[in-house]
């Protein structure tokens, strides 16, 4: 059996620093702020905070543009604010979670301002210059070359151009990132999130983007020179994996990752049939929803570890894309977190999900600040002309990264509670008055105690079935495509669940409702209603 470490029985909760709390009254969110509601997250039940960037940063992008790794972005607050979050954190059973952005840095970073204005020093070769550019696209739309003046060289950017990729292939790179992650575990902290890691292996010459020849050789260098000298350390890698690929990264003996996010089950509303994506959003199907859960629970089964999420800060909100946030909001955000918290993984909630916080649905432009929305609208709109403006705006409607980053929604006053009144640096969902934490925290039937109880029944009374339990999907009781019914068993003891995936009526299947354990309706009914989801407990 696999060792049990802390991040199997966790839950881990994503916080975009900049919208979460702004303590100051400065329009942005910032570290102390955090420390103020770390009462508010033991609460809940959480077992570890993972921090968007909060690095120096010139915040072209949101703070995944790093200028200096070793210090904390004034926005954000002082590294001895950092210091006292620790601390903080950690008398409640909290741990912190960096993360860490190593596939490129801002071309504000020493490294890249030596490497441009001396081409023979060492730096030169920590990023990817060529004489000549080649028709490699940017993530973001346009050129993945931008062209250096005064050294007749173009560099490569996947991203934004203000963020330039490292040369992993530098053995003094990898040293480098090495000292980065032993510098913040020196201080406490309890693991890291690696952004875009599955690019840091590019063969550029060999058109390889993704998952290159090297990248094995490169994390598990990685491991052996900073994760594997701390115990109880947890990573997590960002991709778009397949499970055996997803297997290859996260494998024990591999000394790589402990888990690797995939963007398979979260994505399914985009689409992935032409060169638009989640900006021409399409309407889930339940029945890929279905098999994709199905697909990651039973390939990941035995060896390597799921990851269990619905939204981060590059997703819309779930209950606005996988449920009904008009007529259901309530319902189907229990739904969607009872389909995913009785699954074998690590969960990982992103704030404001546990009120279940929709897209705010901004219809103007100007009220987006995310680069991706911004550069793919010129791109498509603009130059292209290959997307009409009322058509790119359905789009980010559903799915623009800005959706899950409007600020946190703590009660019903002034600004929703983020702050004193100052303009918030991204504007607030209007919604704020009848969703937010202070009102749910004394509703015992909001989404926030649901989540609450949710979190409490996977890490007490059902944790060892939920990490060594096996997954089966009991395809026979489903009457419809809409209904989606799986079970959890374990020496002897299971969990089933039954979900209505969609808004509504169903016939209920032929098993006996007994033993529930947890049910977002108040009752029983002879229909399985709008989003209802049960769950059977038994030997």
């Amino acid at each position: 059996m696999a060792k049990i470490t802390w991040w199997k029985n966790a839950v881990i909760y994503q916080i975009y620093p900049r919208s979460f709390m702004d303590s100051n009254n400065d329009g942005d969110g910032d570290l102390r702020g955090i420390i103020e509601k770390l009462d508010y997250l033991a609460g809940l039940g959480v077992d570890g905070l993972w921090l968007s960037p909060i690095y120096a940063s010139p915040m072209d992008d949101n703070g995944y543009d790093v200028s200096n790794y070793f210090e904390i972005n004034p926005m954000f607050g002082t590294m001895e604010d950092f210091d006292e979050l620790v601390v903080e954190a950690k008398k409640r059973n909290i741990r912190i979670i960096m993360d860490l952005v190593c596939n490129h840095t801002s071309i504000e970073h020493p490294w890249f301002k030596e490497a441009i204005s001396n081409p023979n020093s060492k730096y030169h070769d920590f990023y990817m210059f060529r004489k000549q550019p080649d028709d490699k696209r940017s993530s973001f739309g346009g050129s993945a070359w931008c062209y250096v003046p005064e050294l007749d060289e173009y560099y490569y950017h996947y991203f934004d151009v203000s963020q330039a990729d490292l040369n992993w292939a530098n053995p003094e790179v990898r040293k480098e990132v090495a000292n980065i992650v032993k510098f913040w575990l020196d201080k406490g902290c309890g693991g890291f999130r690696l952004d875009a890691i599955e690019l840091i292996g590019k063969e550029l010459e060999e058109n390889i983007i993704c998952n290159g020849p090297r990248i094995h050789e490169y994390l598990h260098d990685l491991n052996v020179q900073s994760f594997a000298l701390y115990p109880e350390t947890m990573s997590v890698g960002e991709g778009w994996p397949t499970v055996p690929i997803a297997l290859d990264y996260t494998k024990e003996e591999r000394q790589e990752l402990n888990m690797l996010f995939q963007f398979e089950t979260c994505t399914l509303d985009w689409n992935h049939s032409n060169g638009f994506g989640k900006y021409d959003p399409v309407k889930v199907d339940p029945v890929l929803l279905k098999e994709s859960i199905s697909r990651w629970q039973a390939g990941l089964a035995t060896e390597g570890w799921n990851t269990l999420f619905l939204e981060n800060h590059d997703l819309g909100r779930s209950v606005s894309r996988y449920g009904d946030d008009k007529v259901y909001r309530v319902e189907s955000a229990k739904m969607l977190a009872t389909m995913m918290y009785f699954l074998k993984g690590t969960p990982f909630l992103y704030q404001g999900q546990e009120l279940g916080a929709t897209n705010p649905y901004f219809k103007d432009l100007e009220l987006y600040d995310d680069v991706d929305t911004l550069t793919k609208y010129k791109e498509f709109v603009l130059d292209l002309k290959v997307m009409t403006h009322d058509k790119f705006i359905e789009g980010i409607l559903q799915n623009s990264r800005d959706n899950g980053r409007t600020p946190m929604h703590w009660n019903s006053g002034v600004n929703a509670g983020f702050n004193k009144g100052a303009k918030p640096w991204l504007t607030i969902n209007s919604n704020y008055k009848e969703i937010n934490a202070e009102d749910q925290l004394n509703d015992p039937d909001s989404v926030f105690n649901y989540y609450k109880n949710l979190i409490s029944l996977r890490k007490g009374k059902y944790s060892d079935l939920l990490i060594n339990g096996t997954y089966s999907r009991l395809i026979d009781l489903e009457l419809c495509d809409e209904m989606f019914i799986y079970q959890m068993t374990y020496q002897g003891k299971k969990v089933v669940v039954i979900l209505n995936l969609s808004n509504e009526e169903l016939s209920l299947p032929n098993i006996k409702l007994e033993n529930i354990i947890i049910h977002n309706y108040q009752e029983i009914s002879n229909k399985l209603r709008p989003f209802e989801a049960i769950v059977l407990g038994g030997k």
